[in-house]
């Protein structure tokens, strides 16, 4: 086995919801079907490459999946009637299916817990699907999915979870990141004195951002496989375009290399096509 690790990291999959990534086709427990819309068939489509693009970097590496939280979507607020379905079993088989194309390259994948609005109340739709996969690393005897990591990936020390604030407007949106690498370092160095991480990674906004070499750690924002939702509109990012894709993050010995995947919707490119 290889001794070079690579982290392939996604988040914010939201499957289940009618505008984010889903299977081509999905049979309903009733014996109806659901055919992907066309947002949905690029984000699968955009799906199948990233993952392509992942082996082809990380060939010669153990390659090790992060998903980062809110992998599906039950919307347990009932802020919208945006879901496929209400079967929670097949919003389980939903899932596994979106995920089978990359499962099948890894060696081994974290399953992190999200948003109890998206996942339910302990994020139970995460620990049920990480129960499922047989190469998903168990927190403990259990629990298979995780809260908080903390752990080596070679030797790059890496501190993973799904929540943490980035600023929504555009003249603050990325501050959230260097925020973030201050603060881990404060926790680690003067809180508890230890090492602190060198790559700190949280998702939930739905923007990819960055705090580059600012700071001895580095703070990254994950980007999503969704689009703007019915909450999205309702709160006034009617104008947002999502960023979409993930990371691929090269780790050899305390080295490592973050390459950034980035998508952008066609919809997103045709804005004054309307005759009024």
């Amino acid at each position: 086995m290889a001794d070079k690790t690579a982290l392939i990291i996604t988040a914010d999959k939201h499957v289940n919801s009618t505008v984010a990534i889903c299977p081509p086709v999905v049979n309903l427990d009733d014996g109806g079907t659901y055919h992907a819309t066309r947002t949905q068939r690029e984000f699968y489509d955009y799906w199948l490459d990233f993952i392509q693009r992942a082996k082809e970097l990380t060939t010669g590496y153990r390659r090790v999946g992060v998903v980062n939280g809110d992998l599906g979507e039950l919307d347990t607020k009932k802020r919208s009637i945006q879901l496929i379905t209400l079967n929670k079993a097949t919003i389980q088989r939903m899932i596994i299916d979106t995920l089978e194309p990359e499962l099948a390259i890894l060696d081994a994948v974290y399953i992190m817990r999200g948003t109890s609005a998206h996942t339910g109340k302990s994020s139970w739709l995460e620990e049920a699907v990480a129960n499922d996969i047989d190469i998903a690393v168990r927190e403990n005897k259990s629990a298979a999915s995780w809260w908080h990591y903390r752990g080596l990936a070679d030797r790059v020390r890496v501190d993973l979870a799904h929540h943490a604030p980035l600023g929504s407007s555009p003249t603050t949106r990325y501050n959230g990141a260097n925020a973030l690498a201050w603060k881990t370092l404060w926790y680690y160095n003067v809180r508890r004195k230890q090492p602190a991480p060198h790559l700190v990674i949280r998702s939930h906004n739905h923007t990819r951002a960055d705090s580059f070499d600012n700071f001895d750690c580095r703070a990254l924002f994950t980007p999503c496989w969704t689009a703007v939702t019915e909450h999205g509109y309702r709160n006034g990012f009617e104008n947002e375009i999502p960023d979409i894709g993930g990371y691929v993050i090269l780790c050899d010995g305390e080295d490592y290399q973050v390459k950034k995947i980035n998508y952008q919707l066609s919809a997103g490119r045709r804005l004054w096509k309307l005759t009024m």
